[in-house]
């Protein structure tokens, strides 16, 4: 067996795994990368999610990276000699003028981005990228981690042996392997006292996943698929407390158990789901391009199991049937869906076809299942939903730390659960991120890099998001590389008042902000 002694072992490609690995480095220290897929950062690239963005992100609330990557997105676009800017859905130049976002674009632009910015690392020696292969088995010795194992599809094995390991799946699969105790789904109301919640933990009441998509509208009739075995099933089927089909133009949102109506194709300021998640917007190209969205929606939400820990079914398995039901969704567009949003009578929506172009695939659905909710870390401190929750008079009255590490936010943004079926999507206050969220109570080389931190279920639905899991990634990263400079563990850091602000002065001179402004600030960005 193969085997590397590193300083940093970053176990999982992800957003916050790419940002990670190349924060360690900057410091100079030997970093190794694992890379499951064939592209690099995750939700962004390969799980093929255009960014969820909170609503300051033109003026500030992220880290000095995410702004220069932002930059060079459109820039990049800017740089396209038949690109014009046509946008008019959001503020700013957006690519793709889809509406989740004020900068929708195509998952490659980025994956090519994060291939730049680590490449030079490569050539000093400082990184060495292990691709395609996957976390196997982990080893340990009291409370560290001694030995990770990798492994390459054909099997052979990889040994990885680190001073600190950083867990940047999207499943948290390092913390299951090493034993170490962890959090899934629901908590119970007694163990934080947090508005809906369950009298009972449910570790199983997990967020849905979805596989992920890409369509493009053609000027003529798209390649139609065949029937998928599973359609009949999901055509009729109704989400648990919720009074429609899930292939419909309703969606989950308002009260409780209610429901909104979004047309499948809108114009003007009419928000539809078409333009949702729109990358390439024919109109912004002087060339001959069509329309390509990323079909992240309510109705290819996958909740009927939970994917992480199912004592009945295996994650391939889970996975799989959220490929189906997504293909399931693709046979009603192109065949049964009304068309009235286009104000044409009749079924069907043949012009509607994969895009294998963009998730960089034979079949046009994305490279990697897209996971909202991970395994998390019992740490040092957890962030609850009673931290985040905005008071009644303000939602900018933003959560200070004086510890603080970054900062994040996002609405709570809960897709109906697999157990419950409740969904929710509530304004939170600013938050900043203490240090002990970072650090797990049992295991001492290993920091959370992903979305894995000390959080409950409900601030999970927050902390998901690209420009936080971006921050947390840079954060670990810099935790694991002081860490090592000072011979301290991070616990040890964590109770030394004198380390912590050392920390803090090296993320501030690395471009992370640790306190959000005053009120007053948001109140000039208030929409």
């Amino acid at each position: 067996m193969n085997s590397y002694q590193t300083q940093v072992a970053v176990i999982g490609a992800s957003l916050g795994g790419v940002m990670a690995a190349w924060q360690s480095c900057r410091q100079g220290v030997k970093t190794i990368l694992v890379s499951e897929y064939h592209w690099l950062g995750g939700q962004m690239t390969s799980q093929g999610v255009p960014p969820d963005e909170h609503r300051f992100i033109e003026s500030f609330g992220a880290s000095k990276s995410y702004y220069a990557f932002r930059k060079a997105i459109r820039e990049h676009y800017q740089a396209q000699p038949d690109f014009v800017d046509n946008s008019s859905l959001t503020e700013g130049l957006n690519p793709g003028d889809g509406w989740v976002s004020r900068l929708c674009f195509e998952p490659k632009v980025a994956e090519d981005y994060f291939r730049d910015l680590l490449q030079p690392f490569v050539e000093q020696g400082l990184l060495v990228l292990l691709e395609r292969h996957r976390l196997s088995s982990v080893q340990c010795q009291q409370d560290r981690i001694t030995a990770v194992e990798v492994q390459c599809p054909q099997g052979k094995a990889v040994s990885l042996m680190a001073d600190v390991y950083l867990d940047a799946t999207d499943t948290g699969e390092l913390l299951k392997q090493a034993n170490m105790p962890y959090a899934l789904g629901k908590e119970s109301r007694d163990e934080f006292n947090e508005p809906q919640t369950p009298e009972t933990a449910d570790p199983m009441d997990q967020q849905p996943v979805t596989w992920v998509m890409a369509l493009r509208k053609y000027p003529g009739k798209a390649p139609a698929i065949a029937k998928p075995p599973a359609y009949d099933f999901w055509r009729d089927y109704h989400l648990p407390g919720y009074d429609y089909p899930i292939f419909s133009e309703k969606l989950p949102g308002g009260e409780p158990f209610g429901h909104i109506t979004l047309p499948l194709f809108g114009q003007g300021e009419t928000l539809d789901l078409w333009r949702y998640r729109r990358v390439i917007a024919a109109k912004n190209w002087r060339s001959d391009k069509q329309d390509v969205s990323l079909i992240n929606w309510a109705q290819n939400d996958y909740a009927l199991e939970p994917y992480l820990d199912n004592p009945d079914f295996s994650e391939e398995e889970l996975a799989e049937r959220a490929r189906q039901l997504s293909l399931c969704l693709l046979y009603w567009l192109q065949n049964e869906a009304p068309r009235h949003s286009v104000c044409e009578a009749g079924f069907g929506f043949p012009e509607l076809g994969l895009a294998p172009d963009v998730t960089g695939t034979e079949d046009g659905l994305a490279q990697q299942l897209y996971i909202r909710e991970s395994r998390r870390i019992k740490g040092l401190e957890t962030l609850t939903l009673c931290d985040i929750q905005a008071d009644g008079n303000s939602d900018s009255n933003p959560l200070r730390a004086t510890n603080s590490v970054g900062i994040g936010l996002y609405n709570m943004d809960i897709h109906p659960t697999c157990r419950s079926q409740m969904g929710a999507n509530a304004r939170v206050r600013p938050f900043e991120l203490p240090l002990g969220i970072f650090i797990p109570k049992t295991i001492t080389n290993l920091l959370p890099a992903c979305k894995n931190l000390s959080v409950t279920h409900l601030v999970g639905a927050v902390t998901r998001v690209h420009p936080v899991e971006w921050l947390v990634g840079e954060v670990a990263g810099l935790i694991a590389a002081y860490s090592i400079s000072q011979g301290k563990t991070p616990a040890d850091i964590h109770s030394d008042p004198r380390q912590v602000t050392q920390l803090q002065q090296l993320l501030e001179v690395q471009g992370i902000p640790l306190h959000w402004p005053d009120n007053n600030a948001f109140s000039r960005y208030e929409e």
